[in-house]
């Protein structure tokens, strides 16, 4: 049992809210679990969400990567942000302008809340996804990377505590910024029950469809699986939006995969559970993804999935998973052959194992995690 009573209002920081990616919907549903437990949260935001509930107060703010409107942007969010009981920030670069708003609430005497960085994951595009990948971007001869790394890690100094969504991002936390974090993993992003096993028709990837997710690789991977098992009937659907969707679509008309590879775009959610219970198996080829919570979604509807080990969702569903090398095509090709072939004798036993997990994923444990962590340092 967690005591409420220091928290009552809440701020968050957030670029780009009306995005309906991953983070952003975690964040939509941890405001309506908040609302729930009779706590206010109001998003500021330069993305502003659509078709949200009347309760779900947003501020247009510009949080963008704009020198011109640091201090203007500054000076607001300190005048705002002292009426909170707590400020979480999430995602590059709204710890860069909480930063500011620290600095300017210090020279005019205005008190600010206790801040919290929930971070997804350190900027990719500054300081890579691992260790390795750190050390060469960390010599950059870029000055305004130089530049932005130095204001980014100023201001992670400035933020009073650090919420890691993964052991794998707690990781990176260390390497980039020299400061430890509690690991809360995110939950799911609506209300969703369990659904029992049903017949395998297709392999599936939902998500953003973007250069980093790896799709290319998956592709390729494919057309080597469906070459090799002599069946031109299996289907590999692909449903998502993204800047890198029109490159796909080549991709897959250039190697003639068109009646095996069919890119749906988006789907609502009742479509996307459908694909998902009707699957083999869900592919998710990024190398090295912070976390990925449609594989938690997928279990709900018993789907495993075939995953890189490097990805934060691995380190709890390791048991109930397939990993794959996902830098080799030929690699992704075995383990996606191994499920269709063992499809039977394999999913019942993986999913199985899932059920003892997937409560540490549900809103109310989340929101619970989340609360008391806050609370207790009030």
């Amino acid at each position: 049992m967690i005591s409420l009573e220091n928290i009552k209002n809440i701020a968050i920081l957030h670029p780009t809210f009306g995005y309906n990616g991953g983070a952003e919907n975690v964040i939509l549903s941890t405001i309506k679990g908040f609302y729930n437990k009779g706590i206010n949260t109001d998003i500021y935001t330069f993305k502003i969400r659509e078709n949200v509930d009347n309760y779900i107060k947003q501020y247009k703010t510009d949080i963008t990567l704009n020198p011109f409107i640091f201090n203007k942007t500054a000076r607001y969010l300190a005048h705002n942000l002292q009426k909170y009981d707590a400020v979480i920030i999430h995602n590059f670069p709204a710890t860069i302008f909480f930063y500011f708003a620290v600095k300017y609430a210090n020279k005019n005497n205005i008190q600010l809340p206790k801040s919290f960085w929930y971070c997804h994951e350190p900027s990719v595009r500054l300081y890579g996804y691992d260790k390795k990948s750190y050390e060469k971007l960390k010599h950059t001869l870029d000055p305004i990377a130089q530049l932005t790394m130095y204001i980014d890690k100023k201001a992670i100094k400035s933020i009073d505590y650090i919420i890691a969504n993964s052991i794998r991002t707690k990781n990176h936390i260390k390497t980039v910024y020299n400061r430890d974090a509690e690991v809360i993993y995110p939950c799911i992003s609506n209300d969703i029950s369990y659904i029992p096993i049903n017949n395998s028709k297709h392999f599936l990837y939902i998500g953003r469809i973007e250069k980093n997710k790896n799709l290319d690789n998956a592709i390729f991977a494919f057309k080597d699986f469906i070459y090799k098992a002599k069946n031109n009937d299996i289907k590999f659907i692909i449903a998502g939006k993204g800047r890198y969707k029109e490159s796909i679509e080549q991709l897959v008309y250039k190697l003639n995969m068109q009646k095996n590879i069919i890119i749906k775009g988006f789907v609502s959610e009742e479509e996307k559970k459908e694909l998902l219970n009707n699957s083999y198996a869900l592919i998710m080829p990024a190398i090295n993804e912070p976390f990925g919570l449609t594989v938690i979604e997928a279990l709900y509807y018993s789907c495993l999935s075939i995953l890189s080990s490097k990805s934060g969702v691995y380190e709890v569903v390791q048991d109930c998973s397939i990993s794959a090398d996902m830098n080799s095509i030929d690699d992704i090709s075995q383990k996606i052959s191994f499920v269709y072939n063992n499809i039977e004798n394999i999913k019942e036993d993986i999913l199985s194992k899932s059920k003892g997990i997937l409560n540490n994923f549900t809103l109310e444990q989340y929101c619970i995690n989340i609360l008391k962590y806050i609370s207790d340092r009030l």
